[in-house]
């Protein structure tokens, strides 16, 4: 009983501590709900419950607003400029290819 004591006072510690310092370091002109302040002093205050709120209501949204989050390509394959340039750079492989065998022919 005195390990899981433990183990939650330490989570709520660890909670309280990453909810402190993500309020305090937040752009106060993005804030929501509240001013940066009392943000910071409820996380201190009342840790689980004040923290909770912040991350609900209180966290500045993401740039670009609401709707599904863009994903970035996860492979080179799947990226458009990187398969746009692979093709320039076939392209100007294949120019000195032939253009060096073409000097090699006239030789």
């Amino acid at each position: 009983m005195a390990r899981l004591l433990i183990v939650l006072a330490v989570g709520v510690i660890a909670f309280t501590v990453f909810t402190t310092v993500y309020s305090a370091t937040a752009d106060k002109t993005k804030v929501r709900a509240l001013p940066k302040w009392a943000w910071v002093a409820l996380c201190l205050l009342v840790p689980i419950v004040g923290g909770a709120l912040y991350l609900w209501l209180g966290r500045p949204l993401r740039e670009g607003g609401g709707g599904k989050p863009q994903r970035k390509p996860t492979a080179p394959d799947d990226d458009p400029r990187f398969l746009r340039d692979m093709q320039r750079r076939l392209r100007d492989q294949n120019k000195k290819r032939r253009k060096k065998n073409d000097e090699d022919d006239k030789k």
